[in-house]
């Protein structure tokens, strides 16, 4: 039995470096990341009680745009929770 020698693809390529790599691997982290808050995004806004609720919000003039309606909602219900997210993290 011949054993056969498989030649490189590109012998004259040259190594990538750790930065090279760091930097490859953020890339690819920070699309990923944008990808899933694109589909999380698409759910939301594709419920009808969502998109009925962000219309009333601008409509009213509470918030500019779906965005800010989106941003400001995250946040005061993350001050409503927080005494349940405090206790929690102390048991």
């Amino acid at each position: 039995m011949e054993i056969k020698r498989i030649a490189p693809h590109e012998p004259q390529a040259a190594l990538l470096s750790a930065e090279d790599i760091d930097r490859d691997v953020a890339f690819l982290s920070e699309a990923l990341m944008e990808e899933r808050a694109k589909r999380i995004a698409q759910n939301v806004l594709l419920r009808p009680d969502m998109r009925q609720i962000l219309g009333d919000l601008l409509e009213s003039g509470a918030c500019e745009n779906e965005e800010e309606a989106i941003t400001r909602g995250l946040k005061i219900l993350s001050v409503a929770l927080l005494p349940v997210l405090e206790r929690s993290s102390l048991e």
